[in-house]
C-alpha cells in the first residue's frame, strides 16, 4: 500500500471528510434500500420464508434481461445486511426482518416516505423557488403519508380516551381523516358514537371508506371527499378533530378555518386539533419546509400562536396538552358557548 496518496488528503484536510462521507452514504442507502424493498413488494415476498433466486427472477423480471440487474440488486441488500444469501435463498435480516411484520408498517411507510418525499423536498426546493414554482400535494404518495402517520396513533389513541366520552350518542366530524383509523377507534370505543370523515385526497378517501367496511363500521361512519372549507357548515356534530394536518392550510387562513369549523359545532361542541409544532428539532425542520414550501398549505404552527388563533375564531377554554415527551407534539382543545 502507498502511503503518498493518504498523506496528501491528510493535508488537505480531506481524509475525515471522506471517511465520514462514506458512513452517511451507507445510512442513506440503506434507507433507500429498505424504501425500495417495501414500495415494491420485495420485503412482502420473503416475509414468510427465504426464496431462491429463481423464484424472485419469476415474480420480478418482466422478461430474461432484466436477471442481471435483479441479482445486482439483491447482491446489494446482502452487502448492506438487509438480506442474507442461504441454502434455501434469499431471506431478510438487520432491520428488513423487523419491517416486514404488520404491527410495524408505519415505520416502513415513514422510511419511504423519507426517500421518495423528504429528499427530493431537499434536494430540489431551491430550483422550484427560482424558478417561481412550490410543491403540490399531487407530488406527495397520499396512502404513504396516511400509513406512516399511525407511528403517532398511541399517544392519538390516548387522546381520543382523554377526550371522547365513551357512551351516548355523539356525533363526529373528522377533518383530514387518512386511513380511518380514529374514526375506527373512537367507533370501537362509543358503540353509539357516528362520524363522518372529510378527506381531500381522493385515493385517501376511498382506501379510509374500504377500511371501514372492513372494519363493519360503514352503517356508523362515511367519508366524503372534498375540502372542509367548501362544505356549507351545520350544526350537527359534538365533536371536531383535525389530527395531523392544520399545515395543510396556510398560515393566514386559519383563523377563518377555525372559525368556519365552529359552525359545524353544536353548542358546547369540542373541537380537538393534534399538530407537531415548531421546535428547532430535525424532524420538525423537514415538515415546517413541507408545508412552507407546498402550495396552498402553510408551516408548522407555533403552540401560542394556534392557541390565539383558536380564540380569535371563537373558542373558549382552549388547552394545550403535549403528547409526546421530548417532542413539540400537542393537543389543542377548545368549546363552543354552550346554551344557557
Amino acid at each position: 500500500m502507498r502511503f503518498k496518496p493518504i498523506l496528501s488528503l491528510i493535508r488537505q484536510g480531506q481524509l475525515l471528510p471522506l471517511f465520514r462521507l462514506g458512513r452517511d452514504v451507507k445510512y442513506l442507502y440503506r434507507l433507500c434500500y429498505l424504501a425500495s424493498a417495501g414500495k415494491n413488494g420485495v420485503l412482502a415476498a420473503l416475509s414468510g420464508h427465504p426464496m431462491p433466486f429463481e423464484l424472485l427472477a419469476r415474480d420480478f423480471c418482466k422478461d430474461e434481461d432484466g436477471r442481471d440487474a435483479l441479482q445486482a440488486w439483491l447482491d446489494l441488500g446482502v452487502h448492506l445486511g438487509e438480506l442474507k444469501l442461504a441454502k434455501e435463498g434469499y431471506a431478510v435480516c438487520g432491520y428488513s426482518k423487523k419491517l416486514v411484520r404488520p404491527e410495524n408498517d408505519s415505520l416502513l411507510a415513514m422510511i419511504e416516505e423519507v426517500v421518495a418525499l423528504h429528499c427530493p423536498l431537499i434536494l430540489d426546493t431551491p430550483g422550484r423557488l427560482k424558478q417561481g414554482e412550490k410543491w403540490s400535494l399531487s407530488d406527495q404518495d397520499g396512502e404513504m403519508i396516511a400509513r406512516s402517520s399511525r407511528v403517532l396513533e398511541p399517544f392519538q389513541t390516548e387522546v381520543i380516551d382523554h377526550f371522547f366520552p365513551a357512551s351516548g350518542p355523539v356525533r363526529l366530524l373528522e377533518v383530514g381523516c387518512g386511513s380511518g383509523i380514529y374514526m375506527q377507534y373512537a367507533a370501537q370505543k362509543n358503540p353509539e358514537l357516528s362520524a363522518v370523515g372529510v378527506e381531500l385526497q381522493a385515493e385517501v378517501a376511498a382506501m379510509a371508506q374500504k377500511n371501514l367496511e372492513t372494519w363493519d363500521l360503514s352503517d356508523r361512519t362515511v367519508v366524503v371527499h372534498g375540502d372542509i372549507r367548501d362544505r356549507k357548515p351545520e350544526a350537527l356534530f359534538d365533536i371536531v378533530t383535525l389530527y395531523n394536518n392544520i399545515y395543510y392550510f396556510p398560515v393566514a387562513e386559519r383563523r377563518a378555518l377555525l372559525a368556519h369549523l365552529m359552525a359545524f359545532l353544536k353548542p358546547g361542541g369540542m373541537l380537538l386539533l393534534t399538530t407537531c409544532c415548531q421546535d428547532g428539532s430535525l424532524t420538525t425542520d423537514v415538515m415546517h419546509l413541507w408545508g412552507s414550501a407546498t402550495a396552498g398549505c402553510g408551516g408548522l404552527p407555533v403552540p401560542g400562536e394556534l392557541k390565539r388563533q383558536m380564540e380569535e375564531a371563537g373558542f373558549s377554554g382552549v388547552r394545550i396538552r403535549k403528547l409526546l415527551p421530548g417532542e413539540s407534539f400537542y393537543a389543542f382543545v377548545g368549546t363552543t358557548t354552550p346554551v344557557c
